[in-house]
Order: structure tokens, then sequence, then C-alpha cells
């Protein structure tokens, strides 16, 4: 069985655009589709997070258009990024998902839950908040600006540690070793995207938080899901404020949604709490709870 190491990069086009993935892990049962956060590729999880999962399912991780190794360019509205991957699942055949996203990677996962009910069986929503709506908290500018305005690797290092963890020495150690996972975990890593695609996922960001496309986004159609739903977050998100998590969770009333937040920590509690939170996961999607 293949894991997020030794997954082999597969190309597929779709519409005309060549889009790179990988699917691995068990051979058998409903496909896990993961969507990254802002300005990440394939090569950007946690190997000590998404090694659990694919022992227990397929995993699919797909570079949207712009990103990684795929072709085209980045889009500037999460209806597309959300369109984009539900045509190469549909490409490959797949007749039905889990998905699974994570901070920005969150707003196109339930874009992908809202526009393809009969897709999507179960949904899982870490460190994301809706759309746009009444309650919604913005994320503060300047930790924001750090990771998008970062052009070295070491500013991508300090930029995400400080933005993914609180900043106790204890939580910077541990930040720490989740980094050297991360980067270690496979060789010919792609960068985080670049500026130009960066502008437009922060164009993405803008049409999903201003209000004046709220027919796009997801805080007005929360209602609609009816499938079970797994919010988690940390105590302290400053990315995606914490307080969205409960917005969110309280406006899926008809849902089968469930809320929990990690102890003192922020936007990386996913890699922090790595084996208790991918324990989670799994529970989750096998119906244990």
């Amino acid at each position: 069985m293949a894991t997020y190491e030794t997954a082999v990069d597969k190309f597929i086009e779709v519409k005309g655009m060549k889009y790179a993935y990988r699917l691995f892990g068990k051979s058998s049962g409903i496909p896990l589709v993961f969507n990254i956060h802002f300005r990440g590729t394939m090569d950007h999880w946690d190997p000590d997070f998404i090694n659990p999962l694919a022992a227990t399912r397929p995993i699919l991780l797909v570079d949207n258009s712009g990103i990684g190794r795929s072709g085209g360019t980045v889009p500037q509205s999460f209806k597309e990024w959300a369109q984009n991957i539900v045509d190469v699942i549909e490409a490959l055949g797949i007749k039905q998902v889990d998905v699974l996203g994570f901070s920005m990677g969150g707003f196109v996962a339930q874009l992908i839950a809202l526009n393809n009910p009969n897709l999507v069986r179960k949904l899982v929503l870490a460190g994301t908040g809706p759309s746009e709506g009444p309650g919604v908290v913005k994320g503060a500018s300047e930790p924001i600006g750090m990771l998008a305005t970062a052009a070295t690797e070491e500013d991508n290092h300090q930029g995400f540690l400080k933005t993914f963890y609180t900043l106790s020495d204890k939580k910077q150690a541990i930040g720490e070793k989740w980094w050297k996972r991360m980067t270690s975990a496979r060789k010919d890593r792609s960068d985080y995207l670049g500026p130009e695609g960066t502008q437009n996922q922060i164009a993405a960001v803008l049409k999903w938080l201003g209000g004046e496309f709220r027919e796009d986004g997801s805080y007005d159609r929360l209602g609609e899901l009816t499938l079970p739903v797994f919010i988690a977050n940390g105590s302290n998100d400053i990315l995606v404020p914490t307080e969205n998590s409960y917005v969110m969770f309280k406006q899926m009333v008809n849902a089968e949604a469930h809320l929990h937040l990690f102890p003192d920590s922020g936007h990386g509690f996913l890699n922090e709490y790595a084996s208790t939170y991918s324990t989670m996961v799994i529970d989750f999607l096998d119906g244990r709870w």
C-alpha cells in the first residue's frame, strides 16, 4: 500500500486542463478527497495526519489549476475551484466521495458538498469558516499578510510557524517538528504558490468574505446540507478565527453536524494533534459516532 511519502504523481486531462493528482492508501472503500490551505500544494500535508487515514481508505490529493504540478491558472472564485475538483473526481470514474477541507480548502469543500449532494457522503471541515454573513469574524491582516508576502523558504518557514501555532516556546517547538516532517516527507517537492497565483487566491478570498458575491458563497446555503459534518479547529485560530467554526456549525440546521475545538492550539491544530485528530476523523467517517 502506498503512503503519502511513496504515492506516485499521476496526471489527467479534463476539459483541456492537465491536473496532477495522487490516489493512494487502501485500495477499497470510499475515497477521502483532500483540499489544501492558502498557497499550499499536494506536498504540504503532514504525513503524521494523512497516513493513518490512508491505512483505512483511499486518499485523493489534487493540485487545483495553476497550483503545484497542474496546468492552467489559479481561479479567482472558490466556485470554480470546487468545480475543478469535481471534474477530476468524475473523470477518474469515482461515484461517491468523502471530502476534507483545511483552511481555504474548507471553503472549497463546502461548495463541493453544497453543489454535489449526490456525490459527497460525509464532510470534514478543519480550521475554516463560512462565507460572509452575520457573526462571521475576519482574520487579522498581519498574519495573513505574512503568509501572502513570504518570498523565500525561510520566510515561509517562519510565517507558517507563527500563524499555525501559538507563540509559546513549547508550541513553536512542536511546530518545528511538523515543519521537518512535512518538508522531508517527499523528494522533489513543489514550492508554495508564487506571487501571481497568490494574488488570484486572495481575490477569491475577498469575494468569499466581501459579501458582494453571496450567491457564490456558503453562508446562506449551509441549511441545505443534510449529510454528516465534522467541524474542528484550534481554540485560538488567528487566520480563520475560531468563532467562525461555531457560526458555521449553527448554520447547519439540517445537517448532522459535530464541532470539536482542540485546546491551546491555533490554525495548525491538525498537525499538532495529528494522531488524535486523524483517529477522530476515521471514527467519524466509519460511523462510530
